[in-house]
C-alpha cells in the first residue's frame, strides 16, 4: 500500500479542520458559545461536501470546550451505503485553539486507535472485514481556514497494523513508524499548493494467493515527498458530490438493466471537467531501501534501492507526464548461479515521458468518448495526435553491467503510427573490458560477436563508444552504418 493511502486517515483527521470558523480569535478561556460556532460550521460544511448522498441528520458531532482549547469529535460508526458498509464505533477527534487572525493551533488530531469496518459486494455477498490498530499517533500544526495564509501540518504515528479478512484470505500489514510533514501554500481563492515530505520504516505485508499460497512484502525504510500545484480546496467537495451521483446512477442501471441515459452522460462529462480542473500539476518522487519479496521462486527477490518518481501537468497547456524509475542491487533466485550472475543489471535507471497533446484537445476527446460510449475513439484519436503530435522521450538512462556503464537520451515525435521521427544518443564505458570478458567465458562467447560489432560501427571519444542513432522515414542510422534492413521495422 502505497505512502498515501497511509496518510489517507491523517488527511480525513485533518478534514475536521476545514470548516473551523475564520473570525475566531484568541481567548483566554474556550466557551460553550464558541463550541456551538463551530459544530455549526462542520455540520454545513460536511453537507455542501457529500450533497444528499450522506444522511447527516444523526451526526452525533461533539464539540466542548477544554481550558483555552476545544475537543472536536466526529463520530462515524454504523451501517453506510445501503449496508455495503459497516463501521464499528469509532471517531475522529481533533483538539484545536483559536489563535489571532481568524488562525488555528491543531492541538492534536488523530483516528480511532481501534477501528473495524465490514464490507459486502452486494445483497448476501460475502463480507469482508478489516481490522486496523495504531499503537500511538499524533498531527500537530497550524491552520488558516481561509486559505489566505499558509498552514502546516506534523504527523507521527507509531505501530500501526491492519487486518483484511475475505474469501480469499487473511492480508495482514504493519508499518513501524510513519512521519510525515505537509504544506499549504495559497495561490488563489480557494486554492493552494500542497507539498509535503515523509519517511516509513519498517514496513511489511502478507498477501494471499489463489493457490493458497502467500507472498511477504517488507520495507526497511521509505522516504520522498509529493507536490500538488494549485489544488482547487473549494472545488474539492463538488467534484465529491458528482462522484457520489454518478455511484448512484451506476446502482440504478445494475439494478434495471438500462443502459447510460442522458443525465449519466452529463454527470461523467461533469466529473471530467472537475477531475482536469483540480490541480494544475503533480509530482512524487519516493525511494525504498532493502525492499525483499518473498513467495516461491516466482515472487521471491530483493532490492538495495528502488525509486519511483511521477510528475504530471500542463506546461504552456501541452499535456506532460514524466517517469523516474531506479533500481539497484537486484537478487533473485530466478538468476541462475554461475558467470551469468555478473552480466545481470547492478544498476538501472530511467525517466521516460511523454506529451505533446493539448490538454483542452485530450478534454475535447474524453468528452467525446462519453457522448459516443466509445465509439469512433480511435479514430478522434488518431485525428488529433495528427494534429498535435505526440512527444515521447527518455531523459536520461544510466545501466550498468558487468564492467560496462551505459548511459543515454532521446526522443521521438509519433504523427502516426506510421509517421515518426526521433534520434537518441547512448554512450558506454567499459565495453572493451565487457568484450574481454564474454571472450573469457564459454557461456558468454556468443554475445561477444554482437559486442564487437557494437565496437566497430560506434565513434569513439576518449574512454568512451558513442551511438547517435536517428530514425525517419523509416530509415534507421547509427553514426553513418544504414540499419534499416536489420530493424524489424522495415
Amino acid at each position: 500500500m502505497s505512502m498515501a493511502s497511509r496518510l489517507g486517515g491523517v488527511a480525513l483527521a485533518l478534514g475536521l479542520l476545514a470548516p473551523l470558523p475564520v473570525g475566531a480569535q484568541s481567548a483566554a478561556l474556550a466557551t460553550e458559545e464558541g463550541a456551538r460556532a463551530i459544530a455549526g460550521a462542520v455540520r454545513d460544511w460536511l453537507a455542501r461536501q457529500a450533497g444528499d448522498a450522506v444522511d447527516l441528520s444523526g451526526l452525533a458531532l461533539e464539540v466542548k470546550p477544554e481550558g483555552d482549547s476545544y475537543r472536536v469529535a466526529l463520530p462515524f460508526g454504523g451501517s453506510y451505503f445501503d449496508g455495503g458498509l459497516a463501521l464499528g464505533d469509532g471517531a475522529v477527534v481533533a483538539t484545536v485553539k483559536p489563535l489571532d487572525g481568524g488562525r488555528w493551533e491543531v492541538v492534536n488530531a488523530a483516528l480511532p486507535s481501534q477501528l473495524r469496518a465490514e464490507m459486502r459486494q452486494g445483497p448476501g455477498g460475502e463480507p469482508s472485514v478489516m481490522a486496523i490498530a495504531i499503537e500511538s499517533q499524533q498531527t500537530t500544526g497550524t491552520y488558516d481556514p481561509s486559505l489566505a495564509g499558509p498552514s502546516a501540518f506534523v504527523t507521527r504515528l507509531v505501530g500501526y497494523s491492519s487486518e483484511m479478512r475475505a474469501a480469499a484470505g487473511v492480508q495482514t500489514s504493519r508499518i513501524g513508524k510513519l512521519e510525515g510533514r505537509t504544506e499549504w501554500l495559497p495561490t488563489g481563492t480557494g486554492r493552494v499548493t500542497i507539498q509535503g515530505d515523509s519517511t516509513l520504516e519498517d514496513y511489511s505485508s502478507v498477501q494471499p494467493l489463489p493457490d493458497g499460497t502467500q507472498v511477504q512484502v517488507s520495507i526497511e525504510r521509505m522516504g520522498g515527498a509529493t507536490r500538488i500545484e494549485n489544488f482547487d480546496a473549494d472545488g474539492f467537495g463538488a467534484l465529491l458530490r458528482t462522484a457520489f451521483e454518478i455511484g448512484a446512477a451506476a446502482k440504478a442501471q445494475a439494478k434495471d438493466g438500462n443502459g447510460a441515459r442522458p443525465e449519466d452522460k452529463a454527470l461523467a462529462t461533469r466529473l471530467l471537467g472537475q477531475v482536469f480542473a483540480m490541480m494544475d500539476a503533480l509530482e512524487t518522487d519516493y525511494s525504498y531501501e532493502n525492499l525483499r519479496v518473498e513467495g516461491g521462486p516466482m515472487f521471491s527477490g530483493s532490492l538495495r534501492r528502488m525509486g519511483f518518481g511521477l510528475s504530471a501537468g500542463a506546461p504552456d497547456g501541452k499535456m506532460q507526464m514524466k517517469l523516474r524509475l531506479a533500481l539497484e542491487g537486484l537478487e533473485s533466485p530466478l538468476i541462475p548461479p554461475g558467470p551469468w550472475v555478473e552480466f545481470i543489471p547492478h544498476k538501472v535507471a530511467l525517466t521516460p515521458r511523454l506529451g505533446g497533446v493539448p490538454k483542452e484537445a485530450l478534454l475535447v476527446l474524453l468528452r467525446r468518448a462519453i457522448e459516443t460510449e466509445g465509439q469512433g475513439m480511435e479514430d478522434d484519436a488518431m485525428a488529433m495526435i495528427a494534429a498535435n503530435p505526440v512527444a515521447l522521450g527518455i531523459d536520461s538512462l544510466v545501466m550498468d553491467v558487468g564492467p560496462l556503464r551505459l548511459t543515454g537520451e532521446g526522443s521521438l515525435e509519433v504523427v502516426s503510427p506510421d509517421d515518426a521521427s526521433g534520434e537518441a544518443e547512448l554512450r558506454a564505458t567499459g565495453l572493451d573490458a565487457l568484450i574481454r570478458r564474454a571472450n573469457a567465458v564459454p557461456e558468454l562467447k556468443m554475445a561477444a560477436p554482437v559486442l564487437i560489432f557494437l565496437k566497430g560501427i560506434g565513434r569513439q571519444e576518449g574512454k568512451e563508444t558513442i551511438w547517435h542513432i536517428t530514425y525517419s522515414d523509416r530509415k534507421v542510422m547509427v553514426n553513418d552504418t544504414d540499419l534499416s534492413d536489420m530493424m524489424p521495422l522495415k
